[in-house]
């Protein structure tokens, strides 16, 4: 089956209507050591058959693919036949030249990208949105003790309660200094101006055991 090929407008300067109207590929056979494509060029004056050949050393060499044959003949032959070209006995051969020219008019240019991309320019200080001015923050206050005696007001035996250590019994108090014996963390002494407690009965009214345990006194003091 013959394949119709019609002449691209692009690739060589348009033919004389008079002399060329379109090729035709017809087919190809090995002839010595080349493979030679036949061609029928079909004008209004008649029609007339080319032979164009590639040599196998070119295909073996990787000059050329075989299955480009056919378009590579093609070219040439439409060059030719720009050029004024007639039929021939002869057979066209594709020289090193035209191989040449036909692979780098068929390949592909890749554009390497770049991986570096530029910064932006910094915008001038001008530009620069003005941030708006942080309100001042009130200033921190601390919480007064739930319950801060000064030394006139801890006696010994009271049940007092410690905001780290707990519950306890004073069991001393004077010369600036308190000692607490506590339920859990045993006894510990405070500076008693700087000792912040919770009062939880009268003096007197607890006691801590030989074993150091805290209890209620088992005779309370009279009441005035």
């Amino acid at each position: 089956m013959s394949t119709e090929l019609l002449v691209p407008p692009a690739t060589s300067p348009p033919p004389t209507p008079a002399r060329l109207a379109r090729v035709e590929y017809l087919d190809f056979q090995n002839v010595d050591e080349h493979r030679e494509f036949r061609f029928r060029v079909y004008g209004t004056e008649g029609s007339a058959e080319f032979r164009l050949r590639i040599a196998f050393a070119a295909v073996a060499a990787r000059r050329v693919r075989l299955q480009d044959g056919p378009d590579v003949c093609y070219q040439k032959l439409l060059s030719a036949l720009a050029a004024g070209e007639t039929a021939s006995p002869a057979a066209i051969t594709i020289d090193d030249a035209d191989l040449a020219s036909y692979v780098f008019a068929h390949t592909k240019v890749v554009k390497h990208r770049s991986s570096w991309t530029p910064s932006p320019p910094k915008p001038a200080v001008a530009d620069l949105p003005r941030r708006r001015p942080r309100d001042p923050s009130p200033p921190r206050t601390l919480a007064p003790p739930v319950a801060s005696t000064g030394e006139p007001g801890l006696e010994e035996g009271q049940r007092v309660r410690h905001a780290v250590f707990g519950v306890g019994v004073t069991t001393s108090s004077g010369g600036g200094h308190t000692a607490v014996r506590f339920d859990q963390a045993g006894p510990k002494t405070f500076v008693t101006s700087m000792l912040a407690l919770d009062v939880l009965s009268a003096p007197h009214t607890w006691e801590t055991s030989p074993r150091g345990t805290n209890r209620p006194c088992r005779t309370l003091p009279a009441v005035g």
